[in-house]
């Protein structure tokens, strides 16, 4: 057979099916692989790194892995907090070395800031509970909101 006849760009002599037969089979194995090893990490290439609270708002792990942040709806970055509470659809946060919370009323997109004082005082405020940034991470699910 002649080898300079082209069937498909190739010499008939050589077709694609022929080339390199262990290494096709190969391909699809390592891929394979790859997918599973990244599926099996906590990397934050598939968000893990970022819990939701509700309404939009999440709880992120910073490079740091005792930091977090409170990211707003449709932004990336946030305000590192020290403490958190919610009882929907109120979030309060207090931004790290911060004496002043930031009180977020989600049903309503308003965001104002207290004092320990008023947030100790009224009554909207006085039955969230305020835990660690780190307490709050763990208590929530990893792909599921509240609300």
């Amino acid at each position: 057979m002649n080898q300079r006849v082209m069937k498909n760009r190739m010499p008939v002599a050589i077709q694609r099916s022929q080339v390199f037969p262990a290494v096709r089979g190969l391909g699809g194995l390592a891929l394979l692989a790859v997918l599973l090893s990244l599926g099996s990490c906590d990397s934050p290439l598939f968000g893990f790194d970022i819990r939701d609270i509700g309404a939009g708002y999440r709880l992120k792990r910073s490079g740091d892995p005792q930091q977090f942040a409170l990211i707003t709806p449709h932004e990336n970055g946030g305000l590192i907090i020290d403490e958190i509470g919610w009882n929907a659809p109120v979030i309060l946060a207090r931004g790290s070395g911060s004496k002043y919370w930031d009180a977020i009323d989600t049903a309503h997109a308003q965001h104002i800031r207290i004092s320990d004082a008023t947030r100790k005082s009224k009554s909207l405020y006085q039955s969230i509970r305020v835990q660690t940034a780190e307490q709050a991470w763990a208590s929530l699910k990893e792909r599921k909101r509240l609300w």
